[in-house]
């Protein structure tokens, strides 16, 4: 008898080929050190992008967002609007109108704290009605108007700004002038105001809603101080872009600012007391007037969500409301952006990988939630506009690309379990294995399991004087029909020792009878060999007999080896006596020879599908001190 308890040739199958897990493994730790470096690669990706402006649009619609999230507010009626609408177009007639007829709003309008026309007077018209109007301005006393900047193209191909204040003749009594220019953004939406123009005159020249709010505050221009970023007037501190924008606060679409119809005023359906001490704002409201423009509020389809484009007059009122609360928004440094797009991949990555495509797309989800919340919780409370859009990108690509990577490692190891079990245990066992990969038992793991040792009685005086083929042959004939029986009963084929095999029952893949299946498989056993003798008879071939040795009790089971080349196996006190046990079959003169602690742990699991064991004896087995009782069957 061949006879190898030791452990196993590193790196092998029971079938002696090298086992394809060295590979895999490789691959599988590849893959798993290649997850940071796959997410910093998608977050260099995605800044790219941002750089390039490719998140410009929809990081805008995101602020647009956060306005209709919080809901139309009431800014109160210390800036109020008297509107040129359609109502008063109807009765008043068609824009624009005499300037009599302003100059008659101004008389109904003594008591406001500050009147600011959003309309540019800036062509002489019937000298009588200029008049009319100059002297309604200086009667007043606190009158802003409206200039513009216009552009044109000079001679020499060069775009020049050229300034377009009122029309000489009203100007006398002014007590101020602010240009009502409006930036939009790549959109055409409106969320800036730009606040003071630095290149026509020596001093900064300030926007209509800043002239009315500093004519209402009782300051004038040398008030008023530009810096890079930062406007200052009084106590008052306006964030800045690098075009002298800031971003007002607003309330609502159209019609958020208490608003009146200038024929209300005009026909004394209000009383001069309605605009005591208040912030009035004169300008075209009605949608032929085409001075309306989109804002945060307005919707996408506007005429179903009711968020319509806002007047420009409205618009202007929002800042001057702003400048009165001191609400500015302020978009965070673009290091701050930078910063907050990692911190959202590095979470991802903590709670996507390795946690399988549920539990990672919920940590995914919360992710989301956290950045969301984040970004939100700025702009409420600090008002901050910190970027969302890409975040959001680079977690739900963080979470794809982990996922993938995670599908494939799992997939490698699916394969890399399929490989190193394929070849020693049955097609059914496989696929028990794959639907519960935890049962595989890798790295090395305490188990209670059966172990059996089966050897070829005479095999060496056998194979004297007879070509190696012939005894190849035959030899693989044999194991063929060992290894099937060993596999139809949920054993699993650890190794070929030369003219014998060893094969354990209850690893990979646990059953609670492993022992009962130990004891069938050797019955069968028999039976098979029984079967191939009485062919080798006929063919003149000299019968053999088989020794089977079993043996149950505690091992450690699992991968055996480095890390470059692994044997799943089996070793332990109990696997040793196993083969001595076998070996005891030539000394009680039988076949199947099985120890006293497999026939314990067969009664403790009360084993009646199992024929009665019959008694042997006890026997001194090498490299143990005390005999062991054995039985047969």
């Amino acid at each position: 008898m061949f006879e190898n308890t030791s452990s196993p040739t590193p790196g092998r199958t029971p079938g002696g080929s090298e086992k394809p897990t060295d590979s895999a493994n490789m691959a599988n730790k590849k893959i798993g050190r290649l997850k940071w470096p796959l997410a910093l690669v998608l977050f260099t990706l995605v800044q790219l992008a941002v750089m390039a402006g490719l998140f410009n649009r929809v990081e805008l619609a995101m602020y647009d967002a956060w306005f209709r999230l919080q809901g139309v507010r009431d800014p109160g009626e210390r800036v109020v609007i008297v509107a040129m609408d359609e109502a008063s177009i109807q009765k008043i007639g068609p824009l624009p109108w005499p300037r009599s007829t302003h100059a008659r709003l101004l008389e109904a309008l003594s008591e406001a704290r500050v009147v600011g026309f959003d309309l540019v007077f800036d062509v002489p018209t019937d000298p009588t009605e200029d008049e009319a109007l100059g002297i309604a301005i200086a009667e007043h006393g606190r009158v802003i108007l409206a200039s513009q900047f216009a552009f044109e193209r000079e001679p020499n191909g060069e775009v020049a700004q050229v300034f377009q204040p009122p029309c000489p003749e009203i100007m006398a009594g002014v007590a101020g002038l602010g240009f009502v220019n409006m930036p939009t953004d790549p959109d055409q939406v409106v969320r800036r105001v730009t606040t003071v123009d630095v290149n026509t005159f020596e001093v900064p020249f300030p926007s209509l809603n800043l002239a009315v709010t500093m004519a209402a505050l009782g300051m004038d221009h040398t008030q008023l101080e530009v810096s890079p970023r930062r406007l200052v007037f009084g106590e008052r501190e306006i964030p800045l872009d690098e075009m002298n924008r800031a971003m007002p606060c607003f309330w609502g679409s159209q019609g958020a600012f208490k608003t009146y119809s200038c024929a209300d005023v005009l026909n004394g359906v209000l009383s001069p007391d309605t605009f005591k001490d208040r912030i009035v704002l004169i300008g075209p409201t009605a949608s032929a007037e085409k001075d309306n423009y989109p804002t945060p509020y307005t919707g996408s389809n506007m005429v179903l969500s009711g968020a319509l484009p806002t007047p420009g007059v409205e618009i202007h009122a929002s800042a001057v409301q702003s400048f009165l609360d001191g609400r500015w928004y302020r978009e965070v440094s673009s290091v701050l952006n930078l910063a907050f797009l990692l911190l959202a991949g590095m979470l991802t990555v903590l709670v996507v990988s390795g946690r399988g495509p549920w539990v990672g797309l919920g940590g995914t989800l919360s992710v989301l939630l956290a950045v969301s919340g984040t970004s939100f919780g700025l702009w409420w409370y600090a008002r901050l506009w910190l970027n969302v859009a890409a975040p959001v990108v680079l977690v739900f690509m963080t979470y794809a690309a982990l996922t993938a990577a995670d599908f494939i490692q799992a997939e490698m190891g699916r394969r890399r379990t399929r490989a190193m079990f394929s070849r020693y245990v049955s097609p059914d066992v496989v696929e028990e294995l794959m639907e519960s990969p935890a049962e595989v038992m890798l790295g090395g793991r305490r188990q209670s399991l059966t172990v059996m040792f089966c050897d070829i009685r005479g095999f060496t005086s056998y194979s004297e004087n007879k070509p190696p083929e012939e005894v190849v042959s035959r030899l693989n004939e044999y194991l063929t029909a060992m290894t099937r029986v060993i596999f139809n009963h949920g054993g699993t084929l650890d190794k070929y020792l030369g003219d014998g095999l060893m094969a354990i029952f209850g690893a990979p893949v646990y059953y609670p009878d492993h022992v009962q299946r130990a004891i069938m498989a050797a019955v069968d056993i028999q039976k098979e060999i029984n079967i191939l003798n009485r062919k080798w008879v006929e063919q003149g071939q000299q019968p053999l007999n088989i020794g089977v040795g079993i043996n149950s009790g505690s091992v450690l089971v699992g991968n055996v080896g480095s890390p470059e080349r692994m044997d799943y196996t089996v070793i332990g006190e109990d696997v040793n006596l196993a083969s001595r046990v076998e070996g005891l079959t030539k000394t009680f003169e039988t076949l199947i020879v099985i120890s006293e602690r497999s026939k314990h742990m067969l009664d403790e699991a009360d084993g009646n599908s199992v024929p009665e064991l019959s008694y042997l004896g006890h026997a001194q087995v090498k490299g143990f001190t005390e005999p062991v009782g054995v039985y047969t069957i």
